[in-house]
């Protein structure tokens, strides 16, 4: 958590336009220094733009309400208010007792007892004291008691549930342990309990035990010993008598912290300059820039995660939010805008995508069977993908422990029952270490589902159980404890919904339907990858080029109906020799007697092969021609995802799994009776109709399906947890680019934010485009669907609709086929979604040639003309603001790729204004921004991250190399008046406007009445 130093002044006051005030008496109508060598500025003023500007803290809550806002909106969660009191006298107290009689005012905060004599210098000295303190063990005991009423807020700000106060400097106190020691036998005493004392380290850098302390807090530039700029720079003036530093120390020793041996909280400062007070004997820290500070934050950030195990109790500290008058402060400014806040909201969000994210999995044993190996592949998705970092907790003992190691930090409770004293002990020690969901699967693992939430967590169940499972292992208790501790209930399919229901009753908004999708994607992915997976099969197999081979998968055992998979072996024809029946999988090692039998006699007679478990099961879903499903109960076996990914035709009973409406659809003979003679028919019926043509049909239309797919399972079940990534769909619209399909999906299935489905369209490609998709289907891991024109639409506008109507993710990435992206950069455009204000948030672009060779790492000379500064550095605006001050002088987002849009809106602007937008040539895609930020630009808002994540891909035939004329030209006149006929725009960015025109005459060679006509 971030916390900004607060100063209460009431400043900056504008007074005569030019003149601030402090806030004290003794500090009005002072004039900040002029600047005084080349490159300082002051005085530091307003953001005119979005920021606060001048205020008075002395008035209402209302200015502070605003501070809040803005902090929070960039990652600053509360503030530390500096508190003044002279022996019993209290000043600038005011916004301080706003806050505390305004509840409204939702900020936690914290005190910092600045505890020295008031001088006219402000910098600790005690020349020319103006208000001075007088401590004595009464006045520390009047001190405690009346900020008690501060330590006593909800809002306030606690350690390790203490609440923290700070002391500026204990060393001026005359004896700090005895302090320290009234003060907390007071609050003892008096109802507050245990208190945190932290101390500034802005002079000393003693141990705070020293002083009978908790710990300290770094108070950057203060005590700092920097390098000496003074004589490297040319004062303006010759009076200048004052020092400059090196600020980029700061950051550069952050490289390589030295920890002490005793509680530091890290603290960082956007800059330092108090000529505003000390004229030309002040002090500047020069070199700071918003980037060099994200740095030193981000360092902060990484050190205090390592050093403080409590994730609750780390605490960055920022030197300020409002100390204009030394030139550090948060508050936007008339030179960086909103810069050093937005340095400060990507460095926490940069900072949380990198740092592991926790998730807690229990499984209910370690044993080989489905919901297990389901559990195994959520940790696999969830670490490597996602990024998390797993705790599994296992509630029995079984085989399968080292491969949940492999992906998880495994506890077990074996010897423990779920709801006993180690199971709760287990439960806090993994929210201390920063877990706060958890996804327990199959309802045995009902009662330390209540374990966990009565631990603090958002629990998720995962329902896999049927009517007879719930009979043979007594599992109502448990199916009612899920009921009514879990906070999501996530079914397969309604058939377990409706059983899990008979036993609990109705579950009313808890419950949802989420098909898991295959865990495994087959290695042998297109046809003629199967038909040779079938040759293979057969030889390792020993089996005839022709044999037909009958899969079953699962445990051997009742439930799975494994004797009825023996029945259908039994009963296959007799002059059907070249049909044989294999079984992957355990067999119970109860395994009655006569079964024994019947398997070894089936066996002898060719017509049983029973491979056992094994690790590789992609050959024998590949080369088989039939899958059985003999499952008496199966609430949505994973076995048929994998049958039907490789165009497997599944045979099975009809009504007793989840998965029926599948193999209905896509590929399947389902009978009503138990009986193998129906099955035995059904399987025969399915090899006669199995062929090339069939399966690869099988496999085509499977893999179309948006809504199943392991990946999207995850991405579902942590949006759930309401702890997931956002959601992102690519959409890919595609033209005749075949030779840069295979390249562009690889980068978007490289990012490190991961995506939520991939939707390719083609529009009528006259090239390969159709082969090189249908490859990249088959092959990726993600969910990827494509949507076909036969005959080309004429407008990617068009595509761009079609695409984003299809998605089903709160967010669209328009991934134009030719372009490529870097692994961040979705993770950099989607910081930018800090609010639901947001509408899109785009980064900057490097320019590619044809060949992949980057001809410009950026286009900000591209918008040079509007603004030199603008794109230099992150931003966040409003949308007038962006339209106001960029798109009304050219389409200042120069290529589509580098922007992730909010799907609501963009598809409103789209359905709206499809026509305006494809009446452009090379002008849509600004149409299409305008309109999208238009819709509502006194609220929505924009992002932009400078770095150029996107790579832009330019092609020697495009319009603005080769094609540009006349009537392109006059498509960008009608741009710009078109966004002047809808907003109120600047006369000098219409001045821009048109000398914009001007430089695009000249650099065509349009004849300037010739563009009139």
């Amino acid at each position: 958590a971030l916390y900004a130093f607060y100063l209460p002044q009431f400043h900056p006051i504008k007074e005569n336009n030019e003149w601030w005030g402090e806030g004290f008496t003794e500090w009005t109508n002072v004039k900040p220094a002029a600047p005084l060598y080349e490159g300082h500025y002051q005085p530091h003023k307003p953001d005119p733009e979005g920021g606060l500007g001048y205020y008075d803290l002395s008035k209402t809550s209302e200015v502070m309400s605003k501070q809040i806002k803005l902090a929070q909106q960039y990652g600053v969660e509360g503030f530390c208010f500096y508190f003044y009191w002279f022996a019993g006298k209290r000043l600038l107290e005011t916004p301080l007792l706003n806050l505390l009689e305004d509840a409204s005012l939702e900020v936690p905060f914290c005190l910092c007892w600045a505890n020295e004599n008031w001088s006219r210098r402000w910098d600790g000295r005690d020349d020319d004291v103006l208000m001075a303190q007088n401590n004595t063990p009464e006045d520390d005991l009047a001190f405690i008691e009346y900020v008690s009423k501060y330590l006593k807020d909800p809002r306030y700000r606690r350690i390790d549930g203490k609440p923290l106060l700070i002391v500026y400097r204990p060393v001026e106190l005359p004896n700090a342990k005895a302090t320290a020691k009234r003060w907390r036998k007071w609050c003892r005493k008096n109802g507050i309990g245990e208190i945190y004392l932290a101390y500034t380290q802005s002079f000393e850098n003693d141990d705070p035990r020293n002083y009978g302390f908790d710990g300290a807090i770094e108070f950057p530039p203060n005590n700092s010993a920097p390098p000496d700029l003074t004589d490297q720079i040319t004062p303006l003036s010759e009076s200048f008598e004052g020092k400059v530093y090196d600020w980029d120390i700061f950051p550069h020793r952050s490289d390589n912290y030295t920890v002490p041996d005793y509680p530091l909280f890290r603290s960082v400062c956007p800059a330092w300059d108090n000529t505003a007070r000390r004229k030309q004997g002040g002090t500047v820290f020069a070199g700071s820039t918003p980037e060099r500070y994200q740095h030193w934050l981000t360092n902060a950030l990484i050190d205090s995660e390592a050093r403080i195990e409590n994730p609750k109790d780390r605490l960055i500290f920022i030197n300020a939010w409002n100390e204009w008058a030394e030139g550090a402060h948060l508050e936007p400014d008339a030179r960086y805008g909103h810069a050093y806040l937005a340095a400060t909201r990507t460095a926490l969000i940069a900072h949380q995508s990198r740092a592991p994210k926790k998730i807690v999995l229990v499984s209910h044993d370690a044993l080989y069977h489905g919901a297990q190996i389901l559990t195994l592949n959520l940790a696999r998705e969830m670490s490597e993908s996602f990024g998390y970092e797993v705790d599994l907790v296992v509630l029995a003992e079984g085989p399968m422990i080292d491969e949940f190691a492999q992906y998880a930090h495994v506890h077990t409770l074996a010897r423990h029952e779920p709801e006993s004293k180690a199971a709760h002990s287990l439960a806090a020690e993994l929210k201390l270490k920063g877990a706060n969901v958890a996804i327990c699967n199959t309802t045995v693992s009902g009662p330390f589902a209540r374990t966990l939430k009565e631990n603090g967590f958002h629990v998720v169940s995962l329902i896999h159980e049927l009517t007879s499972v719930i009979e043979q292992y007594s599992l109502h208790d448990s199916a009612k404890i899920i009921a009514s501790s879990a906070d999501k209930i996530v079914f397969p399919a309604p058939l377990v919904q409706n059983a899990f229901e008979t036993v609990t009753g109705s579950l009313e908004n808890k419950a949802l339907i989420c098909p898991q999708g295959a865990y495994k994607v087959n290695r042998y992915r297109t046809l003629a990858d199967i038909n040779r997976a079938r040759s293979e099969l057969r030889a390792e197999l020993n089996l005839a080029p022709s044999a037909r081979i009958l899969l079953g998968v699962g445990y051997a055992d009742a439930r799975k109906g494994f004797d009825l998979f023996l029945d259908v072996a039994e009963t296959l024809p007799k002059d059907r020799a070249d049909i044989v029946c294999l079984w992957l999988g355990h067999q119970e090692p109860w395994v009655a007697p006569d079964l024994i039998a019947r398997m070894e006699s089936l066996q002898k007679a060719g017509r049983l092969i029973l491979p056992g478990r094994v690790a590789d099961t992609d050959p024998y879903y590949a080369g088989a021609d039939v899958f059985l499903l003999t499952s008496r109960e199966d609430p949505y076996p994973s076995t048929v995802l994998e049958a039907l990914d490789v165009g497997l035709p599944v045979a099975g009973f009809k009504d007793v799994t989840g998965s029926t409406e599948l193999i209905a659809k896509y590929g399947g003979q389902l009978v009503t009776s138990f009986s193998a003679e129906d099955l035995k028919s059904a399987a025969l019926r399915a090899l006669v109709t199995t062929g090339d043509k069939t399966r690869e049909d099988i496999f085509t239309r499977f893999r179309a399906r948006s809504d199943i797919s392991f990946r999207g399972y995850v991405h579902d079940l942590l949006a759930l947890a309401e702890q997931g990534p956002a959601q992102v769909s690519a959409i890919v619209p595609n033209y005749n680019y075949a030779h840069f399909l295979k390249d562009r999906v690889a980068s978007i299935e490289n990012q490190t934010h991961p995506v939520r489905e991939i939707i390719l369209l083609d529009d009528g490609s006259t090239d390969n485009s159709l082969e090189v998709i249908s490859d990249i289907c088959a092959a990726s891991p993600l969910p990827t669907r494509f949507i076909p024109n036969s005959e080309n639409s004429g407008s990617v506008f068009a595509q761009w609709l079609k695409g984003v109507r299809a998605a089903r993710s709160e967010f669209v990435w328009i991934a134009e086929a030719d372009d490529l992206a870097l692994p961040e950069f979705l993770t950099s455009a989607m910081a930018g979604f800090t609010g639901d204000d947001v509408v899109m948030s785009y980064t900057q672009s490097s320019q590619m040639r044809e060949d992949g060779q980057i001809m410009d790492e950026t286009y900000l000379a591209y918008v040079s003309d509007i603004d030199p500064h603008k794109w230099t550095q992150n931003y966040r605006r409003t949308a007038q603001e962006e339209i106001a001050y960029g798109l009304s002088v050219k389409n200042s987002i120069p290529n589509v790729s580098g922007v992730v849009f909010r799907r609501a809106p963009l598809l409103r602007a789209l359905e709206d204004h499809m026509d305006h937008i494809k009446s452009y040539r090379v002008a849509g895609d600004w149409a299409a921004y305008v309109h999208l930020l238009a819709q509502n630009s006194g609220k929505s808002q924009i992002a932009y991250h400078a770095a150029p994540l996107n790579l832009h891909r330019r092609h020697d035939s495009s319009v603005t190399i080769a094609k540009f004329g006349h009537n392109e030209l006059d498509e960008i006149r009608r741009m710009q008046d078109f966004v002047a006929s809808i907003i109120d725009v600047p006369q000098d960015y219409r001045n821009k406007a048109s000398g914009y025109l001007q430089i695009l005459r000249q650099q065509f060679q349009l004849d300037m009445a010739d563009a009139a006509q």
